[in-house]
């Protein structure tokens, strides 16, 4: 170090521009720096614009927005057969239902719920090695 607190060993900007540059912003000087930030931005700016318009096009297909619209057509209630709006409530029998048959006890649902919930909680509750010794003895 020098006595004015400058480096010895600094270097000019990589591009070249005769200032000096600085380490920490890949030896660029500041305005340099600044320019390639806009460029790094822009760069991006118009990759997310690309995976963007990839998107729209495939969410506009047509032949997409005509299944949408028939399967709506084809929504009923499995009890009344009411038309089904918004408002439609699915089982896990694997029905739609109104609201007014929304409930198993009203749709006469044969899901087991009783048995799922059992296996469920046995997923998330694993029986330690201890455990299982003790209900073999």
């Amino acid at each position: 170090m020098t006595s004015c607190g400058k480096a010895e060993n600094t270097s000019l900007c990589a591009r070249g521009c005769g200032f000096y540059g600085n380490p920490s912003n890949h030896n660029l000087c500041s305005q340099c720096y600044k320019a390639f930030l806009k460029e790094e931005e822009a760069k991006n700016v118009i990759a997310l614009s690309e995976k963007i318009s990839s998107l729209t096009v495939d969410d506009t297909d047509s032949a997409t927005t005509g299944n949408v619209g028939l399967t709506m057509k084809k929504q009923r209630c499995m009890i009344c057969k009411k038309k089904l709006g918004l408002i439609s409530f699915n089982c896990r029998c694997g029905g739609m239902f109104c609201g007014v048959h929304r409930y198993p006890e009203e749709h006469a649902c044969n899901f087991d719920f009783k048995s799922r919930g059992r296996v469920i909680l046995a997923k998330e509750n694993p029986l330690c090695k201890a455990d299982k010794l003790e209900t073999r003895i």
